[in-house]
């Protein structure tokens, strides 16, 4: 299944409203291989290949008639296990919440914290008499395609709530638009995928974008428990855009770095299907190396980590996303995770199922 990304926002020229309410909730990621392959300037060239999956940390987005002539729109962080931070000016809400009012004909919020939803509602046509709401279990800026996840489940919920049916297919492609030509944000087209599909996936890429979807073949059943059971998620607390992470990328080393991103991915596919986690983690090792090939200031939080954690029985650890902070995976047999997570101290730590579902409509 091919979904290319070039040309392909549309938006009703009338301005519409909800029908009724909807709420949707989308999936985050975490690649095993391969990120940084789907980036266009990359797969350009000689293609890409991402294999990684959807995990249980979703945003949620829920749609309802408001107000005719008014826009609300609200975003908050739950599960973060800190403070979030303070509103911005000209926006408040209870218990860390961020909210914006605004009438209909006023120009459209351009701060960070709301031109996502933003231009998801110019993309989708709506933008009257509409209430929004996200809800996140990790604040923007985390390296798990946070904003991919809120970017589909928004779509899907406003097409809902105007009783519209869309693709998977339709709903990444829409989603990966918004952030590359609406918000100019230089990013890859992994995140999208993973969020509107879901589950463990082998993803190619070319210049077009995401050049084909297949779920992973896997030869054990025993394996994904195997894997899940040693995967630990690392929160840095520092919180970075990705696209100006990826603009500090010096072209040369991408280059260099990406035949081995893609190989590893290949290699991690392999194991997978022949049901063998020796295989599957070398290839995320090798993946893991050629991520700091491709930026080293983007992999000092992980390097720093390494050293921290040196001789207590890690197997695997790299960035995750674009790198520069967010969370970093670490994979060790879970007879170790107790030495980690003393030598971590109070750092969060999430435990991430795998083969999340994708996009979906939720009830409440």
């Amino acid at each position: 299944m091919s979904i290319p990304c070039a040309g392909s926002l549309s938006a009703p020229r009338t301005l519409r409203s909800p029908l009724w309410r909807a709420a949707s909730s989308a999936p985050m990621r975490v690649s095993f291989a391969g990120g940084g392959s789907d980036l266009p300037g990359i797969a350009r060239q000689d293609g890409g290949r991402v294999v990684g999956t959807a995990i249980d940390l979703r945003a949620r987005v829920i749609v309802e008639p408001f107000d005719r002539g008014w826009v609300r729109l609200e975003l908050a962080s739950r599960g973060e296990g800190r403070a979030e931070p303070r509103p911005t000016e000209g926006a408040g809400g209870a218990g860390g919440a961020r909210v914006l009012l605004r009438r209909r004909a006023d120009p459209p919020r351009d701060d960070l914290a709301f031109r996502l939803i933003e231009a998801t509602l110019s993309a989708a046509g709506v933008g009257d008499g509409v209430a929004l709401r996200v809800e996140s279990e990790t604040s923007p800026g985390a390296g798990l395609g946070g904003s991919a996840s809120v970017a589909v489940a928004a779509l899907f919920a406003l097409r809902a709530s105007l009783g519209e049916a869309v693709a998977p297919e339709d709903l990444a492609r829409e989603a990966v638009a918004i952030e590359r030509e609406r918000l100019c944000n230089a990013c890859g087209a992994q995140d999208q995928v993973f969020a509107a599909f879901g589950g463990l996936l082998d993803l190619a890429f070319d210049a077009g974008g995401c050049s084909g979807v297949r779920p992973l073949a896997i030869g054990c059943p025993d394996l994904v428990p195997a894997l899940s059971a040693g995967l630990l998620l690392v929160d840095t607390e520092v919180r970075r855009v990705s696209g100006e992470v990826l603009d500090r990328m010096d072209a040369g080393s991408a280059c260099d770095a990406k035949g081995e991103l893609v190989a590893a991915a290949g290699e991690v596919a392999r194991g997978f299907e022949l049901g063998s986690l020796s295989l599957v983690l070398s290839g995320m090792r090798r993946g893991a190396a050629a991520k700091v090939r491709l930026s080293r200031a983007a992999s000092a939080l992980a390097l720093s980590l390494e050293r921290r954690l040196d001789g207590l029985g890690v197997e695997v650890l790299r960035v995750c996303g674009a790198g520069g902070g967010g969370h970093i995976l670490v994979w060790a047999p879970a007879e170790r995770h107790a030495r980690i997570l003393e030598a971590l101290g109070p750092c969060l730590v999430r435990r991430p199922a795998l083969g999340a579902p994708g996009v979906r409509l939720d009830g409440g």
